[in-house]
Order: C-alpha cells, then sequence, then structure tokens
C-alpha cells in the first residue's frame, strides 16, 4: 500500500474498531488516526498493520491489536506533563502514543532487535521518548518516580520495581494472566490502609503473550 492508502486504513481503524468499543478519548482516536503503525511491524506484515488482531514481531512478542493499545491506554487516563514508563516497549507504538499524548516516556525493551527498531521508530515519530534497553524486571530507577507504569503486554505478577518506582499517587495498567488461559486488563493503585502494595481493579479479559524477564516469585500477588 502507499501512503495515502496507509492513511485511508488508519481512518477505518479507528472508525470501525475503535470508536463503536468504546473508545472516547478524542486525543487516543486522533494520534491512532496519524500515528504510523505499519512502520511497527514486520515488512512483510505492514498491509495487516491496521486488522483487528495482534501482529508477531520476534521471539515470542506481540505488537497488541488496536483496539487492545487504545483500551489499555484510554485505561490509564492519560494526563500531559505525567511521567510514564513503559514496559516491554517493542517497535515504540505504544510508546509514541504516549508522548504523543503530551506525557514524559520512558521505554524500556530487553530484545536488542526489537529496542533497536523502537528507537528508530521514535527518533522520527516521538524524539521525546527515552529508551533503555535492560531486563524489564528491575525498570528504570534514574527516571522514577513515575506517574504511570505501563505493561505493553502480559505479567503473571507485578514485580518488586512497582512498589519502588511508582510515585504515592500514581497507577499500574497492563496485562495480568494467573492461571486461566485469558488475561486480564488491570488497574492498580495505592490505598491507605490497604493490607497489601497495591488495590487491583480487573477491566476485561484479553489475550497477549507474556513479557520475557518478569519473575513471579519476586512479584506481588492479589
Amino acid at each position: 500500500m502507499d501512503a495515502t492508502m496507509y492513511a485511508e486504513a488508519r481512518n477505518l481503524m479507528v472508525d470501525d474498531q475503535l470508536r463503536p468499543s468504546e473508545i472516547t478519548d478524542s486525543r487516543i482516536l486522533d494520534t491512532m488516526r496519524h500515528l504510523p503503525r505499519e512502520l511497527c511491524v514486520r515488512p512483510d506484515l505492514q498491509n495487516a498493520a491496521y486488522a483487528d488482531t495482534s501482529l508477531p514481531l520476534a521471539q515470542g512478542r506481540v505488537l497488541p491489536q488496536p483496539l487492545l493499545t487504545a483500551r489499555l491506554v484510554q485505561a490509564t487516563n492519560p494526563h500531559a506533563h505525567e511521567r510514564v514508563l513503559v514496559v516491554g516497549a517493542s517497535t515504540g507504538y505504544t510508546a509514541a502514543l504516549f508522548a504523543h499524548l503530551g506525557l514524559h516516556v520512558t521505554a524500556l525493551e530487553s530484545n536488542s532487535s526489537l529496542a533497536q527498531a523502537g528507537q528508530t521508530f521514535c527518533q522520527t515519530y516521538a524524539p521525546t521518548v527515552v529508551w533503555h534497553q535492560a531486563p524489564l524486571n528491575k525498570g528504570v530507577l534514574d527516571s522514577a518516580p513515575y506517574d504511570l507504569i505501563y505493561f505493553d503486554g502480559c505479567v503473571a505478577a507485578l514485580p518488586d520495581f512497582c512498589n519502588d518506582q511508582l510515585s504515592a499517587q500514581g497507577r499500574v495498567v497492563g496485562l495480568l494472566q494467573q492461571n486461566t488461559s485469558l488475561a486480564e486488563a488491570f488497574l492498580a493503585v495505592r490505598e491507605a490502609g490497604y493490607s497489601k502494595p497495591f488495590r487491583l481493579t480487573f477491566l476485561f479479559e484479553a489475550q497477549a503473550p507474556l513479557l520475557p524477564d518478569i519473575i513471579p516469585e519476586s512479584a506481588f500477588s492479589f
């Protein structure tokens, strides 16, 4: 497809997939109309970049389907100038989306080829994103505390760094898989007097592979 056809595909994605599914944040809709998702997938899959499906990247990783990304980002209730850590940033699409929403973005990726692709994408489309290539289970202490920690994929539990690197009023959003075939989108926040580090709210069911390096044995349970 040429540039005009990709632009048409982005509009169809928004109008046929996102808006009918209660994506109401106009900032997210506008950004996803213009951000070139096709540059975040393998060349042989670019024509499918706006289909209602997740697309394989490398070593079991995927670029989540557009609706899943939109629903999770909307669930974060993002505000301009907040600090966000995107864990498992892969090829940079969600990190760039947050940057276009006005957030200060730190992108963490462990896979070298995905990190390189993400940095290349963001250099053009979201140059304010700061990239770190490192294991995902330690976070990025240098840029903490974060108002938002966003897992761009699925985890079996939250790692310790979420407690250490999240601001007092911050929140954590992602997908959690606990002994079931389907993961569940979650929003985790601190709550005074609560017996555990975070109070968890489940939002909807979804499907995504587990992110690497997130080790359940050293993580919080709910």
